[in-house]
């Protein structure tokens, strides 16, 4: 699979997510970005819950080990182009 690069990334990121934004009163959305220690994927999910209510998770995007550089560049991107929360996990 050829790299990607991180405007490309998160532009996949956000059409994956924007229709799951209900801009509903109340709630918290944000995206989380996993990179467990044992595997070699970056899962991204979107999580959203109502204040007082459990969490909602759903993957929107995995990607390979050799987008680890370009992953990290288009969180940077997410936050700051697209004005969203991203929550790293390791």
């Amino acid at each position: 699979m050829a790299k990607k690069d991180s405007e490309q990334i998160a532009r996949e990121i956000f059409k994956a997510v924007e229709p799951l934004w209900k801009k509903q009163p109340n709630t918290i959305y944000a995206i989380r970005v996993v990179m467990p220690e044992f595997k070699h994927d970056i899962n991204v999910f979107f999580e959203w819950n109502k204040i007082g209510r459990a969490t909602i998770y759903r993957e929107v995007a995995s990607y390979d080990s050799g987008n680890v550089d370009a992953v990290m560049d288009a969180v940077e991107v997410l936050k700051t182009k697209y004005n969203l929360t991203v929550n790293l996990y390791k």
